[in-house]
Protein backbone atom coordinates (compact mmCIF):
# COMPACT_ATOMS: atom_id res chain seq x y z
CA UNK A 1 0.00 0.00 0.00
CA UNK A 2 1.09 3.58 -0.50
CA UNK A 3 2.23 5.69 2.47
CA UNK A 4 0.43 8.89 3.34
CA UNK A 5 2.53 12.04 3.21
CA UNK A 6 1.96 14.13 6.34
CA UNK A 7 4.61 16.76 5.57
CA UNK A 8 4.11 20.16 3.99
CA UNK A 9 1.61 20.02 1.14
CA UNK A 10 3.23 19.24 -2.22
CA UNK A 11 1.98 20.20 -5.65
CA UNK A 12 2.24 17.65 -8.44
CA UNK A 13 1.05 17.30 -12.01
CA UNK A 14 -0.36 14.22 -13.72
CA UNK A 15 0.33 14.67 -17.44
CA UNK A 16 -1.79 12.76 -19.97
CA UNK A 17 -2.00 15.54 -22.57
CA UNK A 18 -0.05 13.42 -25.09
CA UNK A 19 -2.34 10.37 -25.03
CA UNK A 20 -4.97 10.24 -27.76
CA UNK A 21 -5.64 6.55 -28.45
CA UNK A 22 -4.59 2.97 -27.97
CA UNK A 23 -3.64 1.28 -24.73
CA UNK A 24 -2.02 4.39 -23.29
CA UNK A 25 -5.35 6.20 -23.43
CA UNK A 26 -7.12 3.40 -21.57
CA UNK A 27 -4.46 3.30 -18.86
CA UNK A 28 -4.64 7.07 -18.39
CA UNK A 29 -8.43 7.06 -18.08
CA UNK A 30 -8.38 4.16 -15.63
CA UNK A 31 -5.60 5.67 -13.51
CA UNK A 32 -7.15 9.13 -13.20
CA UNK A 33 -10.56 7.64 -12.44
CA UNK A 34 -9.11 5.44 -9.68
CA UNK A 35 -7.01 8.35 -8.39
CA UNK A 36 -10.14 10.48 -8.07
CA UNK A 37 -11.67 7.74 -5.93
CA UNK A 38 -8.52 7.46 -3.79
CA UNK A 39 -8.47 11.22 -3.20
CA UNK A 40 -12.02 11.00 -1.85
CA UNK A 41 -11.45 7.84 0.22
CA UNK A 42 -8.05 8.72 1.70
CA UNK A 43 -6.49 11.79 3.22
CA UNK A 44 -3.73 12.71 0.81
CA UNK A 45 -1.65 15.74 1.63
CA UNK A 46 -0.84 16.55 -2.00
CA UNK A 47 -2.26 19.13 -4.39
CA UNK A 48 -2.88 17.14 -7.57
CA UNK A 49 -3.29 18.93 -10.89
CA UNK A 50 -4.22 17.00 -14.03
CA UNK A 51 -3.79 17.88 -17.67
CA UNK A 52 -5.71 15.53 -19.93
CA UNK A 53 -6.10 15.24 -23.68
CA UNK A 54 -9.61 15.56 -25.08
CA UNK A 55 -9.72 11.77 -25.53
CA UNK A 56 -8.76 11.19 -21.89
CA UNK A 57 -11.35 13.74 -20.76
CA UNK A 58 -14.08 12.05 -22.81
CA UNK A 59 -13.17 8.70 -21.29
CA UNK A 60 -13.30 10.13 -17.78
CA UNK A 61 -16.63 11.81 -18.46
CA UNK A 62 -18.11 8.55 -19.71
CA UNK A 63 -17.19 6.95 -16.37
CA UNK A 64 -18.73 9.80 -14.39
CA UNK A 65 -15.37 10.76 -12.90
CA UNK A 66 -15.48 13.50 -10.27
CA UNK A 67 -12.69 15.72 -11.57
CA UNK A 68 -13.51 18.42 -9.02
CA UNK A 69 -11.48 16.50 -6.42
CA UNK A 70 -8.30 17.64 -8.18
CA UNK A 71 -6.81 21.04 -7.42
CA UNK A 72 -6.87 21.91 -11.10
CA UNK A 73 -8.05 19.94 -14.12
CA UNK A 74 -7.24 21.17 -17.61
CA UNK A 75 -7.88 19.79 -21.07
CA UNK A 76 -4.80 20.15 -23.25
CA UNK A 77 -3.91 18.34 -26.46
CA UNK A 78 -0.23 17.96 -27.19
CA UNK A 79 1.19 16.02 -30.11
CA UNK A 80 4.83 15.06 -29.98
CA UNK A 81 7.37 17.84 -30.12
CA UNK A 82 4.66 20.49 -30.22
CA UNK A 83 4.70 20.38 -26.41
CA UNK A 84 8.24 21.79 -26.51
CA UNK A 85 6.74 25.09 -27.68
CA UNK A 86 3.54 24.92 -25.60
CA UNK A 87 2.48 27.85 -23.41
CA UNK A 88 2.07 25.26 -20.66
CA UNK A 89 5.85 25.34 -20.21
CA UNK A 90 5.31 28.50 -18.16
CA UNK A 91 3.50 26.42 -15.53
CA UNK A 92 5.68 23.30 -15.43
CA UNK A 93 8.34 24.87 -13.22
CA UNK A 94 5.72 25.52 -10.52
CA UNK A 95 5.38 21.80 -9.76
CA UNK A 96 7.48 19.77 -7.39
CA UNK A 97 6.89 16.67 -9.48
CA UNK A 98 5.43 15.83 -12.91
CA UNK A 99 4.30 12.29 -13.71
CA UNK A 100 3.83 11.71 -17.44
CA UNK A 101 1.82 8.48 -17.50
CA UNK A 102 3.43 7.45 -20.81
CA UNK A 103 6.32 9.41 -22.22
CA UNK A 104 8.32 10.90 -23.54
CA UNK A 105 7.53 14.22 -21.91
CA UNK A 106 8.31 16.83 -24.55
CA UNK A 107 7.72 19.89 -22.37
CA UNK A 108 10.74 22.16 -22.63
CA UNK A 109 10.80 23.06 -18.94
CA UNK A 110 11.68 20.47 -16.31
CA UNK A 111 10.40 20.48 -12.76
CA UNK A 112 12.23 19.33 -9.64
CA UNK A 113 11.33 15.66 -10.12
CA UNK A 114 10.19 14.03 -13.34
CA UNK A 115 8.59 10.58 -13.44
CA UNK A 116 7.71 9.01 -16.76
CA UNK A 117 6.04 5.83 -17.93
CA UNK A 118 8.14 3.96 -20.48
CA UNK A 119 6.42 1.72 -23.04
CA UNK A 120 8.36 2.19 -26.26
CA UNK A 121 9.55 -1.22 -27.47
CA UNK A 122 11.26 0.23 -30.56
CA UNK A 123 13.76 2.03 -28.34
CA UNK A 124 14.72 -1.24 -26.66
CA UNK A 125 14.62 -3.43 -29.78
CA UNK A 126 15.03 -1.46 -32.99
CA UNK A 127 16.27 -4.43 -35.00
CA UNK A 128 13.00 -6.35 -35.11
CA UNK A 129 10.86 -8.20 -37.71
CA UNK A 130 9.30 -4.91 -38.82
CA UNK A 131 12.38 -2.73 -39.18
CA UNK A 132 14.37 -5.25 -41.20
CA UNK A 133 11.73 -5.11 -43.96
CA UNK A 134 11.67 -1.32 -44.24
CA UNK A 135 13.33 0.70 -47.04
CA UNK A 136 16.70 2.26 -46.22
CA UNK A 137 15.39 5.82 -45.94
CA UNK A 138 12.40 4.94 -43.77
CA UNK A 139 14.39 2.77 -41.38
CA UNK A 140 16.93 5.51 -40.83
CA UNK A 141 14.24 8.13 -40.31
CA UNK A 142 12.71 5.86 -37.68
CA UNK A 143 16.10 5.31 -36.11
CA UNK A 144 16.50 9.08 -35.82
CA UNK A 145 12.98 9.44 -34.41
CA UNK A 146 13.54 6.94 -31.59
CA UNK A 147 17.03 8.26 -30.86
CA UNK A 148 15.44 11.70 -30.45
CA UNK A 149 12.69 10.29 -28.22
CA UNK A 150 15.25 8.62 -26.00
CA UNK A 151 17.00 11.97 -25.45
CA UNK A 152 13.77 13.23 -23.88
CA UNK A 153 13.33 10.04 -21.86
CA UNK A 154 16.82 10.58 -20.46
CA UNK A 155 15.59 13.66 -18.57
CA UNK A 156 13.47 11.48 -16.29
CA UNK A 157 14.47 10.92 -12.68
CA UNK A 158 12.51 7.66 -12.58
CA UNK A 159 10.87 5.27 -15.04
CA UNK A 160 7.67 3.27 -14.54
CA UNK A 161 7.36 0.15 -16.70
CA UNK A 162 4.71 -2.55 -16.99
CA UNK A 163 6.66 -5.81 -17.02
CA UNK A 164 10.03 -7.10 -15.80
CA UNK A 165 11.35 -7.68 -19.33
CA UNK A 166 11.09 -3.93 -20.00
CA UNK A 167 13.06 -3.15 -16.85
CA UNK A 168 15.74 -5.63 -17.90
CA UNK A 169 15.84 -4.05 -21.36
CA UNK A 170 16.36 -0.55 -19.97
CA UNK A 171 19.17 -1.80 -17.75
CA UNK A 172 20.89 -3.93 -20.38
CA UNK A 173 20.34 -1.90 -23.55
CA UNK A 174 20.22 1.65 -22.19
CA UNK A 175 22.35 1.46 -19.06
CA UNK A 176 19.62 2.75 -16.76
CA UNK A 177 20.28 2.30 -13.04
CA UNK A 178 18.04 -0.46 -11.66
CA UNK A 179 17.07 1.82 -8.75
CA UNK A 180 15.55 4.29 -11.21
CA UNK A 181 12.96 1.81 -12.51
CA UNK A 182 9.72 0.61 -10.94
CA UNK A 183 7.54 -2.18 -12.33
CA UNK A 184 3.78 -1.66 -12.05
CA UNK A 185 1.69 -4.30 -13.79
CA UNK A 186 -0.90 -3.18 -16.26
CA UNK A 187 -4.43 -4.42 -15.82
CA UNK A 188 -7.90 -4.15 -17.21
CA UNK A 189 -9.92 -1.14 -16.24
CA UNK A 190 -12.35 -1.58 -13.35
CA UNK A 191 -15.17 -0.67 -15.76
CA UNK A 192 -14.94 -4.24 -17.13
CA UNK A 193 -16.31 -5.36 -13.77
CA UNK A 194 -19.25 -2.95 -13.78
CA UNK A 195 -21.68 -3.55 -16.64
CA UNK A 196 -23.67 -0.45 -15.70
CA UNK A 197 -20.81 1.63 -17.12
CA UNK A 198 -20.67 -0.15 -20.47
CA UNK A 199 -21.82 1.75 -23.53
CA UNK A 200 -23.29 -0.32 -26.35
CA UNK A 201 -22.05 -0.27 -29.93
CA UNK A 202 -23.39 -2.16 -32.93
CA UNK A 203 -21.13 -4.33 -35.08
CA UNK A 204 -22.61 -4.87 -38.53
CA UNK A 205 -21.59 -8.42 -39.34
CA UNK A 206 -21.65 -10.27 -42.63
CA UNK A 207 -22.34 -13.94 -43.31
CA UNK A 208 -19.12 -15.23 -41.75
CA UNK A 209 -19.13 -18.28 -39.51
CA UNK A 210 -16.59 -16.87 -37.05
CA UNK A 211 -15.95 -13.26 -36.06
CA UNK A 212 -12.60 -12.36 -34.53
CA UNK A 213 -11.53 -8.93 -33.38
CA UNK A 214 -8.82 -6.76 -31.92
CA UNK A 215 -8.94 -3.38 -30.21
CA UNK A 216 -5.98 -1.62 -31.79
CA UNK A 217 -4.43 1.30 -33.57
CA UNK A 218 -2.78 0.63 -36.92
CA UNK A 219 0.80 0.65 -35.69
CA UNK A 220 3.23 -1.45 -37.76
CA UNK A 221 4.16 -3.67 -34.83
CA UNK A 222 0.51 -4.66 -34.33
CA UNK A 223 0.92 -6.73 -37.52
CA UNK A 224 -2.75 -6.60 -38.52
CA UNK A 225 -1.74 -6.56 -42.17
CA UNK A 226 -1.40 -10.34 -41.92
CA UNK A 227 -5.12 -10.83 -41.23
CA UNK A 228 -6.35 -11.03 -44.88
CA UNK A 229 -3.87 -13.83 -45.59
CA UNK A 230 -5.14 -15.67 -42.52
CA UNK A 231 -8.76 -15.30 -43.68
CA UNK A 232 -7.90 -16.48 -47.17
CA UNK A 233 -6.09 -19.54 -45.80
CA UNK A 234 -9.01 -20.41 -43.52
CA UNK A 235 -11.44 -20.22 -46.42
CA UNK A 236 -9.38 -22.00 -49.08
CA UNK A 237 -7.70 -24.69 -47.00
CA UNK A 238 -10.08 -25.22 -44.09
CA UNK A 239 -13.47 -24.25 -45.52
CA UNK A 240 -14.05 -21.81 -42.65
CA UNK A 241 -15.25 -18.29 -43.34
CA UNK A 242 -13.82 -15.84 -40.80
CA UNK A 243 -14.02 -12.06 -40.71
CA UNK A 244 -11.89 -9.75 -38.60
CA UNK A 245 -13.12 -6.62 -36.81
CA UNK A 246 -10.83 -3.79 -35.72
CA UNK A 247 -11.06 -0.34 -34.15
CA UNK A 248 -9.07 1.64 -36.71
CA UNK A 249 -9.92 5.32 -36.95
CA UNK A 250 -10.99 7.04 -40.18
CA UNK A 251 -7.49 8.04 -41.23
CA UNK A 252 -6.05 4.58 -40.60
CA UNK A 253 -8.92 2.92 -42.44
CA UNK A 254 -8.71 5.24 -45.44
CA UNK A 255 -5.19 4.12 -46.38
CA UNK A 256 -5.96 0.41 -46.30
CA UNK A 257 -6.42 -1.39 -49.63
CA UNK A 258 -9.35 -3.35 -51.05
CA UNK A 259 -7.92 -6.77 -50.18
CA UNK A 260 -7.60 -5.76 -46.55
CA UNK A 261 -11.13 -4.36 -46.46
CA UNK A 262 -12.55 -7.55 -47.98
CA UNK A 263 -11.60 -9.57 -44.91
CA UNK A 264 -11.29 -6.89 -42.23
CA UNK A 265 -13.75 -4.25 -41.02
CA UNK A 266 -13.50 -1.39 -38.56
CA UNK A 267 -16.05 -0.16 -36.05
CA UNK A 268 -14.06 3.04 -35.67
CA UNK A 269 -12.14 4.33 -32.70
CA UNK A 270 -13.80 3.38 -29.41
CA UNK A 271 -13.92 4.99 -26.00
CA UNK A 272 -12.87 2.71 -23.14
CA UNK A 273 -16.48 2.18 -22.00
CA UNK A 274 -17.40 0.93 -25.50
CA UNK A 275 -14.75 -1.78 -25.62
CA UNK A 276 -16.64 -4.38 -23.51
CA UNK A 277 -19.53 -4.22 -25.97
CA UNK A 278 -17.09 -4.81 -28.82
CA UNK A 279 -15.72 -7.91 -27.11
CA UNK A 280 -19.22 -9.19 -26.30
CA UNK A 281 -20.18 -9.32 -29.97
CA UNK A 282 -17.21 -11.26 -31.35
CA UNK A 283 -16.38 -14.95 -31.09
CA UNK A 284 -12.75 -14.49 -30.15
CA UNK A 285 -9.79 -12.13 -30.03
CA UNK A 286 -6.76 -12.29 -32.32
CA UNK A 287 -3.53 -10.60 -31.23
CA UNK A 288 -0.74 -10.97 -33.85
CA UNK A 289 1.55 -8.29 -32.39
CA UNK A 290 5.28 -8.53 -33.04
CA UNK A 291 6.57 -6.08 -30.47
CA UNK A 292 5.19 -4.79 -27.17
CA UNK A 293 6.27 -3.60 -23.79
CA UNK A 294 2.79 -4.58 -22.62
CA UNK A 295 -0.71 -4.68 -24.05
CA UNK A 296 -3.93 -4.92 -22.08
CA UNK A 297 -5.75 -6.56 -25.01
CA UNK A 298 -4.95 -10.16 -23.94
CA UNK A 299 -6.15 -9.42 -20.40
CA UNK A 300 -9.32 -7.79 -21.70
CA UNK A 301 -10.04 -10.81 -23.89
CA UNK A 302 -9.68 -13.17 -20.94
CA UNK A 303 -11.77 -10.99 -18.60
CA UNK A 304 -14.54 -11.00 -21.23
CA UNK A 305 -14.27 -14.83 -21.39
CA UNK A 306 -13.32 -14.81 -25.06
CA UNK A 307 -10.86 -17.28 -26.60
CA UNK A 308 -7.53 -15.57 -27.25
CA UNK A 309 -5.31 -16.33 -30.23
CA UNK A 310 -2.00 -14.59 -29.71
CA UNK A 311 1.61 -14.27 -30.81
CA UNK A 312 3.98 -16.77 -29.28
CA UNK A 313 6.13 -14.04 -27.74
CA UNK A 314 7.38 -13.43 -24.22
CA UNK A 315 5.35 -10.25 -23.75
CA UNK A 316 2.19 -12.35 -24.16
CA UNK A 317 3.26 -15.52 -22.33
CA UNK A 318 4.45 -13.46 -19.34
CA UNK A 319 0.88 -12.20 -18.96
CA UNK A 320 -1.31 -15.05 -20.19
CA UNK A 321 0.68 -18.17 -19.22
CA UNK A 322 -1.17 -21.17 -20.75
CA UNK A 323 -4.52 -19.37 -21.10
CA UNK A 324 -4.05 -18.43 -24.77
CA UNK A 325 -3.72 -20.30 -28.05
CA UNK A 326 -0.31 -19.32 -29.38
CA UNK A 327 0.81 -18.98 -32.99
CA UNK A 328 3.75 -17.80 -35.07
CA UNK A 329 2.72 -14.19 -35.90
CA UNK A 330 4.76 -14.23 -39.11
CA UNK A 331 3.05 -17.33 -40.53
CA UNK A 332 -0.58 -16.91 -41.70
CA UNK A 333 -0.94 -20.67 -42.19
CA UNK A 334 0.02 -21.35 -38.58
CA UNK A 335 -2.40 -18.67 -37.36
CA UNK A 336 -5.18 -20.16 -39.49
CA UNK A 337 -4.43 -23.69 -38.27
CA UNK A 338 -4.62 -22.67 -34.61
CA UNK A 339 -7.93 -20.90 -35.19
CA UNK A 340 -9.55 -23.76 -37.10
CA UNK A 341 -8.33 -26.39 -34.63
CA UNK A 342 -9.90 -24.45 -31.78
CA UNK A 343 -13.31 -23.86 -33.34
CA UNK A 344 -13.69 -27.27 -34.98
CA UNK A 345 -12.68 -29.25 -31.89
CA UNK A 346 -15.61 -30.87 -30.13
CA UNK A 347 -14.58 -29.60 -26.68
CA UNK A 348 -16.52 -27.77 -24.00
CA UNK A 349 -14.62 -24.53 -23.36
CA UNK A 350 -16.60 -22.91 -20.55
CA UNK A 351 -14.33 -24.07 -17.74
CA UNK A 352 -11.09 -23.10 -19.49
CA UNK A 353 -12.45 -19.65 -20.38
CA UNK A 354 -13.48 -19.14 -16.75
CA UNK A 355 -9.98 -20.10 -15.61
CA UNK A 356 -8.53 -17.57 -18.04
CA UNK A 357 -10.90 -14.92 -16.68
CA UNK A 358 -9.85 -15.66 -13.11
CA UNK A 359 -6.19 -15.50 -14.11
CA UNK A 360 -6.69 -12.06 -15.67
CA UNK A 361 -8.62 -10.75 -12.67
CA UNK A 362 -5.87 -11.89 -10.31
CA UNK A 363 -3.02 -10.54 -12.43
CA UNK A 364 -3.46 -6.99 -11.18
CA UNK A 365 -6.18 -4.46 -10.42
CA UNK A 366 -6.91 -0.94 -11.54
CA UNK A 367 -7.11 0.29 -7.96
CA UNK A 368 -3.88 -1.46 -7.04
CA UNK A 369 -2.09 0.06 -10.03
CA UNK A 370 -3.24 3.56 -9.09
CA UNK A 371 -2.07 3.05 -5.51
CA UNK A 372 1.33 1.86 -6.71
CA UNK A 373 1.67 4.91 -8.95
CA UNK A 374 0.79 7.11 -5.99
CA UNK A 375 3.28 5.32 -3.75
CA UNK A 376 6.09 5.95 -6.26
CA UNK A 377 5.09 9.62 -6.47
CA UNK A 378 5.13 9.98 -2.69
CA UNK A 379 8.50 8.26 -2.38
CA UNK A 380 10.02 10.81 -4.75
CA UNK A 381 8.40 13.71 -2.97
CA UNK A 382 10.14 12.58 0.20
CA UNK A 383 13.50 11.95 -1.43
Amino acid sequence: MYVENNSVQSRILINTSNLHGGGGLQVAVSFIYELSEIVVDKKINIDIDVIASSAVFEGLASLGTNISVFSRFSVLNEFGLRAFFSKFNQRVKDYELVFTVFGPNYFRVSCEKELVGFAQPWILCFNNPISIKLPFLKINLLRLKYYFQWLFFLRADHYVVELEHVKKGLIKNKGVDEKKISVVYNTVSSLYLDESKWKSICIEKGDEEISLGIVTRDYPHKNIGILPAVAQTLESKHNLKVHFYTTLNEREWSVRGELFKRYVSTVGSLLPDQCPSFYEQIDGVVFPSLLECFSATPLEAMVMAKPLFASDRGFVRDVCADHATYFDPLDPEDIALKIVNYFKADIERTESLQKARNHALNFSSARGRAEQYLEIIQQHLKG
